[in-house]
């Protein structure tokens, strides 16, 4: 029986008046009540860890300070966390074949809620890295996770909107999470913001203990290679290394060319050997499926154009344009909020028109929107790049979850761990390697109005290749 003939045959019935449906992955049937509970905490935890990721940006000056620290050590506690999330999130892929859902989840989850409370009572630079590390690993199993449980809950109908909301809640905390952050490290210290965090995390986890449900197929036959494993750490982990000190170092010094050549390296091995092992970390064969190519190939545009351009514009405001620090954050939270907004509605429009209109709608209103930026001058109304980067965020919004929704329902339902990982490690590295690159071009270009205008136009010759892209391969519904 195919997978479609099997989604067929398993037709909701009802039980003590609640509509069951069946898990298309396990066949288990889980009630819209219980399903709708396992969202919320989805929801919850993905709110929490934006959050906390969000509000550390805000309180690493306070960090410094109290623990007497360089910038360079300071800037650890960040690139760390994405160097360890590198690190764990191919591994994801094995470990949702392998374990249940619910302890895996919940391992996860604990994992996060014990490093932010570790986290607050450090007194340490190398105590509170550590902290940051077990809150990446933690993190990195239960992202991973989300996208694939939310497919498996909603793969039958609602899948768009359901990741519309999931945008929503990793959204919605970047809106709040800088300014209630700077209230917190002011009145109560940077401690605090662990605590909040470590503490509501620790709620969500006592939560979804009796809640969360085993939705995902396993195997006691998959397999940990772990040579693959340990090529894709270090590919990972090179990479986003390499892409961190571009910019800050000399290119042809070991911290850049050395990283990001080592990184290749490995990643080249890895892909090499996942051809030609029994059981892949990673199943690559799915790239072989165009829609999800194309989808990461979106992601990682996207990706890469955001991050750029939400770290030049304060950047550009600060330095350039006169601004102080508060009104720059100000002006890029209307937004924030419009992006947050948005993710629900395109989800529904996805649900209802397919990938389509919106992939090359966004792309097409990302480029755009970003040619303004490309005529700044140190003069330029802080209100109109306000206004102009909240337009910008709906084209965002637009792309960024129904790409993903999209690639991950194209791929066989077995396949959908690897998939998530996939997306997940290539649209980060984008992401990380897009902002180094562009900031990069500014600074060549005289680290002035000027290298701005030329890092936004190279943005947006970017995002024709993906509007291009969107155009000829994402189908009509």
């Amino acid at each position: 029986m195919t997978f479609i003939e099997s989604k067929q045959s398993q037709k909701p019935h009802t039980t003590s008046g609640h509509k069951e449906t069946v898990t298309p992955t396990t066949g288990h049937p889980i009630t819209d009540r219980q399903r709708t509970a396992i969202f919320a905490v989805l929801l919850a935890a993905c709110i929490a860890g934006a959050f906390a990721q969000t509000a550390l940006t805000t309180a690493l000056p306070a960090i410094m300070t109290s623990l007497n620290i360089s910038a360079v050590l300071g800037n650890w506690l960040t690139s760390g966390f994405s160097l360890a999330m590198g690190v764990i999130i191919p591994a994801t892929a094995f470990m949702m074949k392998r374990f249940p859902t619910k302890p895996l989840f919940l391992t996860g989850l604990a994992m996060f809620a014990g490093g932010l409370l570790l986290a607050a009572v450090s007194t340490s630079f190398p105590l509170l890295m550590a902290a940051r590390i077990v809150q990446a690993l933690g993190s990195g199993i239960s992202l991973s996770m989300t996208q694939v449980i939310i497919l498996a809950l909603y793969a039958e109908s609602g899948v768009g909107t359901a990741m519309g909301f999931y945008g929503l809640a990793v959204s919605a905390a970047p809106v709040i999470a800088p300014t209630l952050a700077g209230l917190m490290v002011d009145h109560w210290g940077w401690q605090s913001i662990f605590w909040v965090s470590g503490g509501i995390s620790l709620i969500v986890l006592v939560i979804a203990t009796p809640l969360m449900r085993n939705v995902l197929k396993t195997s006691s036959d998959a397999h940990l290679d772990v040579l693959s494993f340990i090529l894709s750490a270090f590919g990972f982990a090179g990479l986003q290394l390499g892409s961190s000190n571009l910019g800050v170092r000399p290119f042809a010094s070991l911290e850049v060319a050395g990283a990001l050549a080592l990184g290749l390296a490995c990643l080249v091995v890895f892909a090499i050997r996942q051809f030609h092992v029994g059981h892949p970390l990673l199943q690559l064969r799915i790239f072989a499926v165009r829609d999800f190519t194309v989808a990461v190939a979106l992601s990682m545009f996207l990706y890469a154009v955001l991050i750029a351009g939400s770290t030049i514009l304060p950047i550009y405001m600060q330095q350039m344009d006169g601004a102080s620090v508060t009104v720059s954050a100000l002006s890029m939270l209307p937004g924030s909020l419009v992006m947050a907004v948005s993710s629900p509605v395109t989800g529904r429009v996805f649900d209802r028109f397919g990938i389509r209109p919106l992939a090359v709608g966004g792309m097409a209103l990302l480029a755009v929107t970003m040619v303004p930026f490309g005529f700044l001058t140190d003069a330029t109304p802080i209100w109109w790049i306000a206004l102009v980067f909240a337009v910008r965020s709906v084209a965002v919004a637009m792309v960024m979850m129904p790409a993903a929704t999209w690639g991950l329902a194209s791929v066989e339902r077995r396949y959908a761990s690897d998939a998530s990982a996939l997306l997940t490690s290539l649209r980060t590295i984008a992401g990380a390697l897009g902002s180094a690159i562009f900031v990069a071009v500014m600074v060549a270009c005289g680290n002035n109005p000027v290298g701005v205008n030329v890092a936004f136009w190279a943005m947006i010759a970017l995002t024709a290749v993906g509007f291009v892209m969107a155009v000829v391969f994402c189908r009509k519904r």
